[in-house]
């Protein structure tokens, strides 16, 4: 009956990971098409929120003050991550943000396993010696949050996003606030890596999930005085 009750111990005891939530699982994934589409909505929103607030001025991320940052899965456990070197820009129309863009440097991620790390910039991922840079080219920037956004959802974000020599059609939830510092920009979502060619399994045993959630955190100095 020992005997018994401890390989039930040890079992639940080696299941404990696999079982385990990723954080992946409850953050609202993009909406993703092919590139090439027609004007939109979000464009001429856009277009109208130019031509009634004047002109558009473009202003650099605060780059100390933001981050970008990254969580992938696999069955047993999350991998953190973060990219350490990248730039990003808003622009306004009068005091109104329209656009939101970036670029990342692949080859300066960092995660919580070093090892890791040197995978990630292989082939198998990111293959960063031939595609070097990620690039997310901003078309509109849309006030609203449509049904099914996460709280405090205040725009969505709509434009191309490069990634190991793909570019995507991309829209996703952001939360902007005025703050003392400037105009902060906040985002949490998921891709499938796949729609980006980045398609390796991972062990038999402990398999890599398709979903990689995407944490923006950017902040912009302010719009110019009126």
């Amino acid at each position: 009956m020992k005997h018994s009750s401890l390989v039930l111990a040890l079992s639940l005891l080696l299941l404990a990971p696999a079982c385990k939530k990723s954080e992946i699982s409850d953050a609202p994934a993009a909406e993703v098409s092919d590139t090439g589409m027609s004007t939109t909505a979000s464009d001429t929103s856009a277009t109208t929120a130019t031509q009634a607030t004047g002109a558009v001025t473009t202003a650099k991320v605060i780059k100390e003050k933001s981050s970008i940052d990254f969580v992938g899965a696999k069955v047993t456990r999350d991998h953190k991550g973060k990219f350490n070197n990248f730039d990003g820009s808003i622009e306004y129309a009068g005091s109104t943000p329209q656009k939101i863009s970036f670029e990342i440097d692949v080859a300066s991620l960092q995660t919580d396993d070093p090892k890791l790390d040197g995978h990630l910039k292989t082939p198998d991922f990111f293959d960063v010696e031939k595609y070097p840079k990620a690039t997310f080219t901003s078309r509109s920037l849309t006030a609203g949050a449509p049904a099914g956004s996460p709280p405090g959802t205040t725009h969505v974000l709509t434009g191309t996003l490069n990634l190991h020599g793909v570019d995507k059609e991309v829209s996703f939830p952001v939360v902007t606030q005025q703050t003392p510092e400037g105009v902060r920009a906040t985002s949490e979502f998921t891709i499938n890596r796949h729609d980006w060619g980045i398609s390796y399994k991972g062990m038999a045993d402990d398999l890599i999930k398709d979903n990689v959630l995407i944490r923006l955190n950017m902040l912009f100095p302010p719009p110019p005085a009126a």
